[in-house]
């Protein structure tokens, strides 16, 4: 029976073994490795900001790289969180990637709605709780 394409398991090439072992081992062989995936993830998330900046201009360089810290911050967890999912269909790093990429992007997109509130001033409730009493006084003079 033919396999469905992407889902056979491809033996990782010598590095992805290496990144897959480290952030599974554990001490500083794993503190080691953690850091320099959140470096690769920080360079993807910077990377990302900067090609997206036009899509932000109200945001100043300090909150950029703070959005990109933590864009990597998250990619970072997702990361070590789906290790087992990793199917070797490209490098780890390239896996990597991807996920501080998407994320970074998502948090771009969700940014100008962020502190953002829709002003609602007391008399226009009082002039929707009036609107509604008068409906109900019409249906019972009905």
């Amino acid at each position: 029976m033919p396999s469905q394409a992407g889902t056979d398991l491809i033996p990782p090439d010598a590095e992805s073994r290496w990144w897959l072992e480290a952030l599974r081992a554990d001490g500083q062989v794993r503190a080691e490795a953690t850091a320099k995936l959140h470096g690769l993830l920080l360079r993807a998330a910077r990377f990302e900001v900067s090609q997206r900046r036009g899509s932000a201009p109200h945001l100043g360089a300090a909150e950029l790289d703070d959005l990109a810290m933590q864009s990597a911050d998250d990619a970072l967890l997702a990361v070590l969180g789906k290790l087992d999912q990793f199917r070797g269909n490209s490098r780890f790093t390239t896996w990597a990637y991807k996920f501080a990429l998407l994320e970074t992007a998502r948090k771009l997109r969700r940014r100008p709605w962020q502190e953002r509130e829709i002003p609602v001033e007391p008399v226009e409730w009082t002039q929707l709780r009036d609107g509604v009493r008068s409906l109900e006084d019409r249906k019972s003079t009905r």
